[in-house]
């Protein structure tokens, strides 16, 4: 490979490499310091969840087996919020029966936190990657 060939590779490689960070919600940009954490767990579907469900919530991957807590869903509510550690990994599992078969979703999540200086009104920092979705999506 050329020269130039090489040069152009490298650039476009650091020019996609770059995290984009940007707030689609200017309501949770906090301008004086970095937020707290808080793990968003969606699971309530009503099309396929009916009743009462569980969801545990793991420190690390669910093979782990560090249980952090367990809740169990009887309100017809869509989501949840717990507070979580930045940079720790976090998962999810969301059990619950249909029609009297046992199914079991999955999900993960990293709660980070970026700077953002364009997307708002002033500068600010955002928590992003802290959406847990539980929710059923075919059956």
């Amino acid at each position: 490979m050329s020269r130039t060939g090489i040069v152009v590779v490298v650039l476009l490689t650091l020019l996609f490499s770059c995290e984009e960070s940007f707030v689609s919600d200017c309501r949770e940009c906090y301008p004086e310091s970095v937020p707290p954490a808080q793990l968003k767990i969606l699971y309530s579907n009503p099309d396929y969840i009916p009743g009462t469900h569980t969801v545990t919530l793991y420190e690390g991957a669910v093979e782990d087996g560090i249980i952090i807590g367990e809740y169990i869903i009887e309100i017809p509510v869509s989501s949840m919020t717990v507070d979580a550690i930045l940079y720790k990994d976090y998962s999810a599992t969301l059990e619950f029966f249909i029609d009297g078969r046992k199914y079991i979703t999955t999900a993960a999540a990293c709660p980070k936190t970026g700077y953002d200086e364009d997307s708002c009104e002033e500068p600010c920092y955002f928590v992003y990657d802290n959406v847990l979705d539980l929710r059923l999506r075919y059956q």
